[in-house]
């Protein structure tokens, strides 16, 4: 992980003009966004966001996002955009130095996430990461000609202290 950079910005463009990519990601990304918006999201508007990088190359995007210092929380999300890398264990592993971050160095009690029902990569990440469902909206968001629901998650950080020892 590193921090994100321009010439990230043409390769998150055509990443998430992938259908097979953005299909589960939020409404925002289930229409074109032009490099300027792109840019918008990379390097200007986040709180805590990574470039993912493996072998050399940018893979995606991770982030804790909508901060609430007060009560402690930050949502997270991870897009990994080369398909070539699904289903070989980046995302747990990224998932996991995002929670390190979280829970270590910014000192948060608690981290959001939620994913649509039929992501299964999603589903397996969360699940092997320790993060708890806590609730599903049902018929949330329209995605290939039917509505599929939101499952809603967090992990505490003395949930993720205790797996990592």
């Amino acid at each position: 992980m590193r921090a994100a950079r321009g010439e990230d910005v043409v390769p998150y463009t055509i990443f998430l003009g992938d259908r097979e990519v953005s299909r589960w990601l939020d409404d925002m990304a289930q229409r074109p966004l032009s490099a300027a918006q792109i840019e918008q999201i990379l390097l200007h508007d986040a709180w805590c966001l990574w470039a993912i990088e493996c072998g050399g190359r940018f893979a995606g995007v991770t982030s804790l996002y909508e901060p609430d210092t007060l009560r402690g929380i930050g949502r997270f999300s991870i897009v990994i955009g080369d398909k070539t890398l699904w289903g070989r264990g980046l995302g747990a592993a990224v998932t996991r130095k995002v929670l390190d971050h979280a829970f270590g160095a910014l000192g948060l009690r608690k981290v959001n996430s939620d994913y649509l029902a039929p992501n299964k990569g999603s589903a397996i990440i969360h699940d092997r990461l320790g993060f708890v469902e806590e609730g599903r909206l049902r018929a949330d968001a329209w995605r290939e000609g039917r509505w599929v629901d939101r499952i809603i998650l967090s992990i505490l950080a003395d949930e993720w202290t205790g797996r990592a020892q």
